[in-house]
């Protein structure tokens, strides 16, 4: 004990004498230099606003910049220095590539030129600009650390750099609007050929410290997929250029999904029709259908709808209050326009349901309201949603549902769920359209022949916009489901190069959600190669996992590995696809493995 006493002693002492040489037991923490938000890489003649923030400087007296590259026109900052603890300036990149394309910005403390910073940019061309100038609209869906995760916003672009934005997220915790500053945002290439998006919302709630990151795919220059790419979330979605940002009005078909306001939260999937004249929606021409864990209405209107005015990036406020005999509450949704055809969307944090949805809205243009099953029939609708089967919970849903002449239902229903899965049959069925030409379709006493979730009846709704499009909802007894569906118009797939968009439910505990996307080709024999960037929400974002594959032309189906980065096995995923197009095809996961679907999409050359 005496030893150790003394070594305690010793301790003591040395410390008390630090103390004393420090001045008369104070001790002042040296100065220190970081800047905080530099971007990665900037386009000639583009600007950036720089934070240096320095610590500890008792005279906040802050820093001079400089700039420096391999040639003699860097680019410069202005102003040259700033005081403060959070010293700003604006750095305008050159007008042309320096040499070596990088250049070099460093902070100085004034207070002691000892201490600085230094940040290093890369310079690109115009040309080498991932997106061109322009506001793009985003949406993403997924999962976070609260649970299901859904984000839509707008970023513009101009010559190369992201300069303004704003953006609505929400989850189970709650939700908010934040503009996006154009400080620590950017787009550029990555090393494999696919994109980088980085957003700061200056929200610490959302992202890594207010930063969202997604890896993006372009399909052509209007429309790219993105995966998130950090440790927040892993979700999926896509990136569309706007065309205009103008109020809504007419016929939309929309679909939203995700979970109620419930304290147990309930999975909740939402779909109808909204016909909207000046800031009202109107409550005898909208039409909307709902499962909530199980609780189905059909064929609901609302008393009650408003629709508030887009701001200059194209975001509108729509309050829809469901009809008393619905059993519906209050739900306000947040729309992000990207043209007359489209709107992304969010549900308010605020509203009265204070649920945790996301969607989508397709414009009807000139076909609202002339909807007739004349029209309709004859057409086979594809479809792949995410859903509930109330057997045993998460699903995947994919099919081919002919609509027949005759008003009757056939084709092919695939899921897939935490227990097994299964393609059926569809052995009968009818279907019919709103008869005031509102373009709901309701596909009513859907049976299905050995299922072991029930053989029926199943209900589905498609939401239809006239042009090849619709939007799915599945409200019935046995599951409810939400996703996208097209009119088909090829019966196989083709040779070429495409985009894939996937994502999923991984195979492990908890069944967290996954997502990727990257470029892929199909060779003539239609074998598959490519890569994707995936991300598994708990897990570390992986770049460009390999994928091959082969395509089973007469039973429809791809063997393709690569989509299961969490729990790879001895056996190749297996998934059923469903042609839309010459360019498109969807596909859902049908083995034990986990569950996944995903979109293909043709590369625009």
């Amino acid at each position: 004990m005496k030893s150790i006493h003394n070594v305690l002693l010793f301790g003591v002492t040395v410390l008390g004498l630090l103390l004393t040489a420090c001045g008369g037991g104070s001790y002042t923490q040296p100065i220190s230099v970081t800047i905080s938000n530099a971007p990665a890489s900037l386009a000639v003649s583009a600007t950036a606003s720089l934070t240096a923030v320095v610590a500890n400087d008792s005279k906040a007296a802050g820093v001079t910049w400089k700039v420096s590259c391999g040639g003699s026109a860097c680019g410069g900052v202005n102003p040259a220095s700033s005081t403060g603890d959070n010293a700003t300036t604006t750095y305008t990149a050159p007008s042309a590539v320096p040499t070596g394309n990088t250049v070099t910005i460093t902070a100085t403390a004034v207070s002691d030129t000892t201490k600085s910073a230094s940040a290093t940019i890369t310079i690109t061309s115009n040309s080498a600009a991932v997106l061109a100038d322009g506001n793009y609209v985003y949406r993403v869906s997924g999962e976070d650390g609260n649970g299901p995760f859904f984000a839509a916003g707008v970023f513009t672009v101009a010559k190369g750099a992201i300069t303004a934005g704003e953006q609505d997220y929400i989850d189970l915790a709650g939700g908010a609007e934040n503009s996006l500053m154009a400080s620590g945002s950017s787009v550029t290439a990555a090393s494999n050929g696919n994109f980088q998006l980085v957003l700061a919302t200056g929200n610490a709630s959302i992202g890594v410290a207010g930063v969202e990151t997604f890896r993006g795919t372009t399909v052509s220059s209007t429309h790219a997929q993105i995966t998130e790419f950090d440790s927040f979330a892993a979700a999926g979605g896509t990136v569309d250029l706007q065309t205009s940002a103008a109020a809504p009005s007419g016929g939309y078909a929309f679909n939203v999904g995700g979970a109620d306001g419930a304290a147990n939260a309930n999975p909740l999937f939402i779909g109808g029709v909204l016909n909207i004249s000046g800031t009202s929606v109107s409550t005898t021409n909208s039409v909307f259908d709902y499962f909530d864990g199980g609780t189905i209405g059909q064929n609901e209107t609302f008393s009650a709808g408003s629709l508030g005015a887009p701001d200059s990036f194209g975001r509108v406020t729509i309050s829809l209050t469901p009809s008393q005999a619905s059993g519906g509450v209050q739900f306000t949704l947040i729309g992000y326009i990207i043209g007359a055809n489209k709107i992304q969307l969010v549900e308010s944090p605020t509203d009265t349901l204070g649920g945790t949805l996301g969607g989508t809205a397709l414009g009807q243009g000139a076909n609202a309201g002339k909807f007739t099953a004349a029209g309709i029939g004859g057409g086979t609708y594809v479809f792949a949603a995410l859903g509930e089967d109330l057997a045993n919970g998460t699903a995947t849903f994919a099919g081919a549902l002919v609509l027949n002449s005759n008003g009757t239902v056939s084709g092919s229903l695939d899921y897939n769920d935490a227990v097994g899965d299964q393609p059926l049959t569809i052995t009968g069925g009818n279907w019919a359209v709103d008869s005031a030409g509102l373009g709901r379709v309701g596909l009513t006493n859907v049976t299905v022949s050995g299922s072991n979730i029930g053989n029926g009846p199943f209900a589905f709704q498609l939401y239809v916009d006239g042009s090849g499009n619709a939007l799915e909802v599945g409200t019935d007894t046995f599951e409810g489901s939400a996703g996208q569906s097209y009119l088909q118009s090829a019966a196989q797939v083709s040779a070429g190069k495409y985009a894939i968009a996937a994502q999923g439910f991984a195979g492990v505990p908890n069944l967290p959600v996954w997502s990727a996307i990257g470029p892929v080709t199909l060779s003539s024999s239609l074998a598959w190669s490519g890569f994707t960037d995936y991300n598994v929400f708990g897990g570390t974002p992986a770049a460009s996992v390999t994928l091959s594959g082969t395509t089973d032309v007469t039973n429809g189906q791809f063997s393709i590995a690569g989509l299961n980065a969490v729990t790879p096995t001895p056996h190749t995923p297996e998934f059923t696809y469903f042609p839309i197009d010459g360019t498109r095809v969807l596909a859902i996961e049908m083995d034990d493995n986990q569950l996944g679907l995903f979109i293909i999409e043709g590369l625009s050359e």
